[in-house]
This record gives structure tokens, C-alpha cells and sequence, in this order.
């Protein structure tokens, strides 16, 4: 296959005029079909005609290469279309697809470079315009993103340093301490240019503008590393996490910063957790919360203690929930299921913690055994009287047991039924019989005096 072919195949990707008539010609037929579509745009038919042929001859590494030419040329070309229509983040996902089938393609990391520094510049724009108190993290996060796509941006490291002492400053850290930071830095960028320019016009004579720069960077980086150091030990795990930061800004390979960096990134992570968790428990969301602290426990080094005061704290809130529980349940008189509950809430309470849980317990199962004695007697009795007895006892103890106050009102119901029948068979008040007593009507005669 002629040399010519494979760059050909990008030709139309780069908007670029046809390449002379000796790189035009494929070396067979074979591939004329693959090198037309990707010259006239058509790559998907380009790349399946390249993957026909490689299939067909597995063993062709030319045609192998033809292939892989064809779909980096088909996925810069979507790539490209996406920049500049100005989708750069998806447009870089694209040419970095094609970077992973074909690292060393000159035109590739071109494009690469090139999205990165739109991405740089359009992060930096972004940064610049997040100047309010409530916008830090923002900020911060914006000038990281420069820095991801451009790590020696100089607009970048002197926003995100000024941004990070700020928010140490407003989170406690005194005044001096945030003016000393920003000193520090101002007098860090100076060496910094020099160094920069030294190299850049290869100016010989200024050795030691670059030697001299590069010790003010380390004895920066050393006075944050020792500040950084003060406050992870302090427990100040956001403070101290920002100066690790300033202190790879100073000394972007300093091990010691780096270490710090990771450690304090999984420590502010484990503190953020742990307000999480402590809100999941105020709520009630208990599975939530254990599930959230089982996570922070394997990342924290040095919170370990809060993390484990807060699991007892959900062991105390489902405990003290289950307490609630029971005493729900014996004010809706629902008995068997209260004992259930404080069972199983002494089967994992500490100690004497829930000693009340016992007596109530203890009383409950009196109340139900009681119950069923009474509700057995009213079973066999033989009246009215005996069966109402019974039935008072149990409302004693448990008002709501079975049909005790149903039976109460039917027994209520019988008693009004026979006054009433009784009331209805008995003579009207004053009215007598004649012959009562033996009464004529007459007065009785008198006794004859003696």
C-alpha cells in the first residue's frame, strides 16, 4: 500500500486542499472504494469497507492499518463538527476516542490541544465572572477546571490560590494569615517569569533565574506544607485541604502536598458524610444513615472516633424509636404487639438502659393473662350477673379485649328490656282494689267502750 494513503484519508477532515496525484492513487482496486468515500466525507461507507476488507484478509496488516485510519478519520471528523459548532466537551470525547485507537496521530493530538486551550479559556471566563462571598466554591472549581486542561496556566494558579486563602479566611483562619498568603504568592509569580522566559527564548545567561525560581518554589511550598500540616492536625480537614492544594500550586511535584491533598480530600469527604448522617438520623432514615457511615469509616484516618459516636447514635435513636413504639401500642391498647416490641427492644438494649422496659412488659403479660381468665369465666356463666362481673374485670385492665363492650352493651340492652316489662305489668300508682285489707268502703265500727 503506498505510504500516502492513510493521511490521505484525513484530506477532507482538515478541510485541506487534495493531496498531489502520486499520494492519490490506493496501490490496489481494493482500496480505491475506502479512499474515495473518505475523500468526498462519506466515512461511514469508508470505514465499512476497510472493515470488509480487513475481515476478509485477517492476516494483511496494511489493510489492518487501513481500517484503523478509516475510523480515526470517520471519529475526527464527528470530533471536529462538534468544536466547532461549539460542543467542546463532547467534541474532545470524540477525538479522544480516536486518540485511543491511534495514540501517535500527529493530527489528532493536534485537535486535542487545540479544544483543550478553548476548554482553558472558557473555564477561566467562567472563573472570572464568580466574584460574589456565596461563589467560592464555584470558583474554585472553575479554576481546577482550567487547570485540568492546562496545568501551567498562570491566570489559573494565582485565581485559585487567591480563592483558597479566602475561603480559610472566612472559614476562621485570621486576616495576617490570608495577607501573608497572598504575599507569598505575588512574590512566587516573579521567579516564575523569569524562569519561564529563560526557557523560552533559550537564553543561556539566565541559568540562574530558572535555579533561583525554582528554590523560591520549593521554600514556598515547605511554609504551606507546614501550615497545611497544623491545620489536618488541628482537625481544620477543609482549611487544611485547601493549603495542601496552595502548596502543589507552588510545587506541583511536591510528595508531601500530594499525600496531604489525598488525604484531606477523603477527610472532607468523611466530614460531609458525617453531617449527612447526622441529618438521616434526625429524620428517622436509619438505613440511610448506617449505609452512609459504613462508607465514611473505610475512607477516614482521622475521624474514626465521630464516626462511631454517630453508629451509636443510631443504635440509641432505634432504640428509643422502638420505646416510642411499645408506648403507642398500649395506648391503642394493642397489647400482644406492645410486648412483641419491648421484646425485641431488650434483646438489644445496653445494660440497664430500658430497666422500665421490663416492668412494662412484665405488666402487659399480666394484663393479657388476666384477661383471658375473665373472658373464660364469662364463658360459663350462667346469668346475666355472673357473665357482667367477669366482663367488669377485664375492662380493668384492658377496655378494648374482644368483644368485651359490645357484650357490656347487650347486657345493658336485656336489664333496660325487663325493667321496662316490669314497669309495664305493675298496677298504676293509687289504684286499689275495694275488698283490699278487707275493706268495705265503709268506715269500721267503732269498739264498744267497756
Amino acid at each position: 500500500m503506498h505510504p500516502c494513503v492513510h493521511p490521505f484519508l484525513l484530506a477532507p477532515v482538515l478541510g485541506l486542499a487534495l493531496l498531489p496525484a502520486a499520494c492519490q492513487a490506493p496501490e490496489s482496486e481494493r482500496e480505491e472504494v475506502v479512499v474515495r468515500n473518505a475523500q468526498h466525507g462519506r466515512f461511514e461507507a469508508a470505514v465499512e469497507e476497510a472493515r470488509r476488507l480487513s475481515e476478509a484478509h485477517p492476516g494483511d496488516a496494511e489493510l489492518q492499518m487501513l481500517y484503523r485510519d478509516a475510523r480515526v478519520a470517520a471519529i475526527l471528523d464527528q470530533g471536529r463538527r462538534e468544536v466547532l459548532r461549539g460542543d467542546l466537551n463532547r467534541g474532545l470525547q470524540l477525538l479522544q476516542q480516536a486518540s485511543a485507537i491511534d495514540p501517535e496521530n500527529p493530527t489528532v493530538r493536534d485537535w486535542i490541544g487545540k479544544t483543550r486551550a478553548q476548554l482553558a479559556v472558557s473555564w477561566l471566563d467562567r472563573a472570572a465572572e464568580l466574584k460574589g462571598p456565596d461563589q467560592l466554591d464555584e470558583a474554585e472549581q472553575a479554576y481546577e477546571k482550567v487547570l485540568d486542561y492546562d496545568e501551567d496556566n498562570g491566570e489559573a494558579r494565582s485565581g485559585l490560590a487567591h480563592v483558597l486563602l479566602l475561603k480559610n479566611y472566612r472559614g476562621g483562619l485570621s486576616l495576617n494569615y490570608y495577607n501573608d498568603g497572598l504575599s507569598s504568592f505575588r512574590m512566587l509569580e516573579l521567579p516564575q517569569s523569569k524562569r519561564e522566559f529563560s526557557i523560552s527564548m533559550h537564553y543561556d545567561e539566565n541559568e540562574a533565574a530558572r535555579v533561583r525560581g525554582e528554590e523560591v518554589e520549593k521554600m514556598l511550598a515547605e511554609e504551606r506544607l507546614a501550615q497545611a500540616q497544623a491545620l489536618e492536625g488541628s482537625g481544620l480537614f477543609f482549611a487544611a485541604r485547601n493549603e495542601y492544594r496552595l502548596v502543589l500550586l507552588a510545587d506541583p511535584h511536591n510528595e508531601g502536598g500530594r499525600a496531604g491533598l489525598d488525604r484531606m480530600d477523603r477527610e472532607v469527604r468523611v466530614a460531609r458524610s458525617l453531617g449527612k448522617a447526622d441529618m438521616a438520623i434526625r429524620r428517622g432514615s436509619l438505613a440511610d444513615a448506617q449505609e452512609t457511615l459504613e462508607q465514611a469509616g473505610t475512607l477516614t484516618e482521622a475521624q474514626a472516633d465521630q464516626v462511631s459516636l454517630l453508629k451509636q447514635d443510631i443504635e440509641e435513636k432505634r432504640l428509643s424509636d422502638l420505646y416510642g413504639e411499645a408506648d403507642s401500642l398500649i395506648k391503642d391498647y394493642r397489647y400482644p404487639e406492645a410486648v412483641e416490641v419491648y421484646t425485641r427492644l431488650l434483646e438489644i438494649a445496653p445494660g440497664n438502659e430500658y430497666h422500665d422496659a421490663v416492668s412494662r412488659k412484665e405488666t402487659l403479660e399480666d394484663f393479657i393473662r388476666l384477661a383471658e381468665h375473665y373472658y373464660a369465666l364469662a364463658e360459663q356463666a350462667s346469668g346475666d350477673d355472673e357473665l357482667e362481673a367477669a366482663l367488669r374485670q377485664i375492662t380493668v385492665v384492658w377496655p378494648e379485649y374482644k368483644d368485651v363492650a359490645e357484650r357490656l352493651k347487650a347486657i345493658e340492652a336485656r336489664k333496660a328490656e325487663k325493667r321496662a316489662a316490669s314497669q309495664k305489668d305493675a298496677p298504676p300508682a293509687g289504684d286499689e282494689s275495694p275488698q283490699a285489707d278487707g275493706a268495705s268502703g265503709e268506715p269500721p265500727a267503732e269498739e264498744p267502750k267497756r
